[in-house]
């Protein structure tokens, strides 16, 4: 059986990740800083550009989703079952956009403790939001965004997606890991390494691009900043484990 309908679903969600983290940024005329060569981590300071602005912190795990997204799709079509991850990408991204929906209209009851916790942002006694485009933001965007969708969605997500893909013969959950699980940390890698990139840009960082990227990846690691890739990882094969007993029963 082909793919063509899980790949045009895919498709379509690859869209809608656009949109939804472009609507939170907009162009208020932001500043670039203005570099001096050859020193190319110095800048003497800001002039007019067309920089976007993060207008929303939540901005910070939609555009992560998106570059996944991105990354996603190729490699499925690269895997013995296309159809299973292309159908997977419809169902899991669903869960978090639906979240996002019910708590922008206020059905708080329809919403999980994780994704509120990430849809409201970091609580503050001061009463002080956190800018935007702040480490602290980005940091709190990623860490409950991954907590709430991996760790909560996930196991649920791959349970809907196996018993609704339509595949005939459907072949055994467990032999769909080896592609799904194991072969598909690239997908992350490349995914995080895009992300730094846009993180340089949005942050007005004074550093060109590459050196941003490295310099993000640096500090993370070096403040062992949460949650990694390894521990996205781990939670992956704990959920896939988890909706591998779900199904037997």
């Amino acid at each position: 059986m082909g793919y063509q309908t899980e790949l045009d679903e895919a498709r379509a969600i690859q869209k809608l990740a656009i949109r939804t983290a472009a609507q939170s940024l907009a162009n208020v005329g932001a500043l670039q800083p203005i570099l001096i060569f050859p020193f190319p981590g110095a800048h003497l300071g800001k002039r007019p550009g067309f920089q976007l602005t993060v207008l929303d912190r939540r901005y910070w795990f939609a555009k992560l989703y998106e570059l996944v997204t991105n990354e996603e799709i190729p490699y499925s079509l690269k895997t013995t079952y296309p159809g299973f991850s292309l159908h997977f990408i419809k169902i899991f991204y669903g869960m978090y956009y639906q979240a996002m929906q019910d708590f922008d209209a206020r059905n708080f009851a329809n919403v999980s403790q994780l994704w509120t916790i990430h849809f409201r942002g970091p609580p503050n006694p001061q009463g002080h939001h956190l800018p935007t485009d702040s480490m602290a933001a980005i940091e709190f965007s990623i860490r409950t965004g991954a907590t709430s969708h991996i760790v909560g969605d996930m196991p649920i997500a791959l349970k809907v997606a196996y018993t609704t893909w339509n595949q005939d013969p459907k072949p055994p959950f467990d032999s769909l890991r080896e592609d799904f699980i194991v072969k598909s940390e690239s997908v992350f890698t490349n995914a995080q390494a895009r992300f730094y990139l846009d993180v340089n840009d949005k942050t007005f960082s004074p550093m060109r691009p590459d050196i941003g990227q490295y310099g993000a990846a640096v500090i993370q690691k070096a403040l062992n900043i949460q949650p990694s890739l390894e521990s996205m990882f781990q939670w992956r094969r704990t959920a896939w484990k988890q909706a591998a007993e779900a199904l037997k029963s």
